[in-house]
């Protein structure tokens, strides 16, 4: 009768302890800020967390690798802010910049490239010029808006162009031009069509037609962020573009470029 029980006993020291519960993997949380004055790449909401490009980008990281979570993007701060914050690691992580030395210096790009801008030129309405090249705006000379602390500010300054970006609002920026104050704004199609429709501005500036140059922006991790969630985020953007689901964010929101 006692068999059962001394074999019973014997197969549980045989097993062993019971197994402890596997540790949860840690979370990981990276504060990112919205880049103010560039609609739909950032679309403020009243009320709300913003809509945009980007923040379909954070919510597919989100889901793809759910020990990352992305908190902040309720503020709206410049360029030159965010670097500060990415520099400062009280920004961990910042969408779609152009590349840069100074960003390769405070932060590292995760995955390959979210998308490809294309830079084009806005003038006043009645402006009929037509600039074709980076070439014929050198020759032109004009003085030219952009946003504050834009990557091509410094580009353009090179090429020995007169360039204003005292304001990070593009909208006061096409005013400006509208106005006579610049001859030109220079910045991505997107969100300049997107202004300009969205704000009835079609009387009173006017896209030109060329594209005078195309350039790939990404994603960056602040070098003071743990390089875990650095990791993390790097192999989510490298299997979203795999999968054709970066594309396919940025073509929803750029289908409807012109104003």
């Amino acid at each position: 009768m006692k068999t059962p029980l001394l074999i019973s006993c014997a197969a549980a020291v045989l097993a062993g302890p019971p197994h402890a519960a596997a540790e949860p993997e840690p979370q990981y949380t990276l504060r990112i800020v919205a880049q103010e004055s560039v609609p739909p790449k950032w679309l403020p909401r009243e009320g709300s967390l913003p809509a945009g490009v980007c923040p379909d980008i954070l919510a597919a990281i989100e889901k793809i690798q759910p020990r990352l979570r992305f908190t902040g993007m309720e503020e709206a701060r410049s360029v030159p802010v965010i670097e500060q914050g990415l520099e400062s690691g009280g920004v961990g992580a910042a969408c779609a910049l152009l590349d840069t030395p100074r960003r390769r210096q405070i932060a590292s790009v995760a995955g390959k490239s979210l998308y490809t801008v294309r830079h084009r030129l806005a003038a006043a309405a009645s402006d009929k010029v037509n600039i074709e090249t980076l070439e014929e705006l050198v020759r032109l000379r004009p003085l030219i808006n952009t946003p504050r602390g834009a990557a091509y500010s410094d580009q353009l300054r090179i090429l020995g162009l007169e360039v204003d970006d005292s304001t990070g609002d593009n909208l006061t920026n096409l005013r400006k031009i509208a106005a006579g104050h610049g001859r030109f704004i220079y910045m991505n199609e997107l969100t300049l069509a997107w202004l300009i429709r969205e704000h009835n501005l079609q009387h009173k500036v006017r896209l030109l037609p060329n594209i005078l140059k195309e350039e790939p922006i990404y994603f960056w991790i602040s070098k003071k962020a743990d390089p875990m969630a650095t990791r993390l985020a790097d192999q989510a953007l490298h299997r979203l573009h795999s999968s054709g689901e970066l594309a396919r964010i940025y073509q929803r929101w750029s289908s409807q470029r012109q104003p």
